[in-house]
């Protein structure tokens, strides 16, 4: 558990409740984040609640509601007495495409702001919306979220959400776990210990500058769940492990055959074989290491080539970079563009080909 995180807790509908931090909570809940995931039918029209907490006490009446409305758009009310506040964003190109998605609401009292956040993690959009004032939940409010409690009704699709009382930052900035060894012109070194400024050696262009190198903590829920690539059919002397989402090359004859490339990158998710790469299922919270090179490349981690971040061009969008990890760099103008990736991305359809492929004895092998 890390108290520095600010995660405090999490809750599966079918599993129950995970403290993450034993501290007692204030009062009022004056900057925090939540977090959850879950599924969207392509094509349906709403509303599909998420999540509804209400609580009448001497006609005093307090809610909060986060949920699809028939309009196509995610909307999340709260009401304490008087007070009101809202925020929505439009996902009517998500129910268009439908799948998973992650929903984040980020709220800063002092500040005044209030930020929603939906990640469809099939497609790789991120859609932002921003709102004025909000309320700031409750100690009893947070903890019914995170625990159960009859107040708290979760929606049929929501799979996990998880609370914490620090404004997480958003899209790119994590991949590695701390001890993956990233080669470098001086040898390999652990990723928690590379900085900004460090030289890092990469497989197609040799040594590059390190822009930003930093930590982002998350729960190990649902596709945040970290995936295992064994060793030494990706690591050459120990087990790595990255963010399902984080994509490594792949090479050999049915690369070239299937996709007519000597090498491609894919994600980790799509390398889950249950033998040569895993995804264990144990909540908790985990730490991971993202580098940031001037161009997108690949780094050589034990040996298995695997992306730097890719931002895109993430620096034309200085708002929702400003809420990202990157945000510093942001802030100083220094955030690069990549405007291409440094290899192909294979797509869903072609990450199952290749997949099964795999699995018959004749697929691709990590570069």
């Amino acid at each position: 558990m890390s108290r520095a995180s600010g995660w405090i807790a999490a809750f599966e509908p079918h599993r129950g409740h995970y403290r993450f931090d034993d501290r007692v909570l204030p009062p009022i809940l004056a900057q925090g984040t939540l977090m959850l995931e879950f599924t969207l039918v392509r094509g349906e029209s709403g509303p599909l609640p998420l999540i509804h907490l209400e609580n009448r006490t001497a006609g005093w009446r307090e809610f909060l509601s986060l949920g699809l409305d028939a309009q196509g758009r995610i909307t999340l009310m709260q009401r304490r007495g008087d007070q009101v506040h809202a925020v929505s964003l439009d996902a009517r190109s998500e129910i268009m495409t439908g799948g998973r998605m992650r929903l984040s609401w980020r709220w800063d009292g002092p500040g005044r702001e209030s930020l929603l956040t939906l990640k469809a993690l099939d497609h790789g959009t991120l859609r932002q919306h921003s709102g004025h004032a909000p309320l700031p939940p409750t100690r009893a409010e947070a903890l019914a979220l995170v625990a159960g409690d009859d107040r708290a009704k979760l929606g049929p699709r929501v799979s996990w959400l998880a609370l914490g009382d620090h404004l997480h930052p958003l899209g790119p900035g994590a991949c590695f776990a701390p001890a993956t060894p990233i080669e470098t012109p001086q040898g390999p070194r652990p990723a928690a210990h590379i900085c900004a400024g460090d030289e890092v050696l990469t497989a197609d262009a040799g040594p590059q500058k390190v822009v930003w190198a930093g930590r982002v903590t998350l729960p190990a829920l649902g596709h945040l769940r970290p995936v295992q690539l064994r060793a030494p059919v990706f690591g050459a002397t120990r087990d790595l492990w990255l963010l399902p989402q984080h994509r490594v090359a792949l090479g050999g004859p049915s690369v070239d055959y299937i996709l007519g490339e000597e090498k491609v990158l894919i994600e980790a998710s799509h390398l889950v074989d249950c033998c040569t790469a895993l995804q264990p299922d144990r909540p908790g919270l985990l730490s991971w290491h993202g580098i940031l090179l001037g161009g997108h490349h690949l780094l050589i981690a034990d040996g298995c080539e695997v992306e730097s971040l890719h931002i895109g061009r993430l620096a034309r969008q200085p708002l929702l970079a400003a809420t990202t990890a990157l945000a510093d760099l942001a802030h100083a103008g220094a955030l690069p563009l990549h405007r291409k990736p440094v290899l192909k991305i294979a797509s869903g359809y072609e990450a199952t080909t290749l997949a099964t492929a795999r699995r018959h004895g004749r697929g691709p092998v990590a570069a």
